[in-house]
């Protein structure tokens, strides 16, 4: 498809159209000295793109979010984007 490992990691789930079977380009996700992460826009305007999706690769993202969907369901509230994986629990950042 095209990607680079930062725009990969960028991905969310606001960025794939199911319907239109597509994925919008438009941000990057990339660790700093394995300290932090950096998000922020493409590289360039050119770098923001909407991509087709392989059917493969949209049975593959459906099925993941179905799994994530259950999984959030098991856990509760802690799967919020502040939660993080500890030591095999989910600990809060807030």
């Amino acid at each position: 498809m095209g990607l680079r490992p930062a725009e990969v990691c960028g991905l969310r789930w606001e960025d794939v159209d199911p319907e239109n079977a597509t994925i919008v380009i438009a941000n990057t996700r990339t660790m700093m000295g394995n300290r932090y992460v950096v998000e922020k826009d493409t590289k360039s305007l050119a770098g923001e793109r909407d991509l087709p999706l392989p059917a493969l690769v949209l049975g593959a993202l459906k099925a993941f979010r179905a799994l994530q969907a259950e999984e959030t369901l098991a856990l509760g509230e802690a799967t919020t984007l502040e939660a993080v994986i500890k030591e095999e629990s989910v600990a809060r950042t807030d």
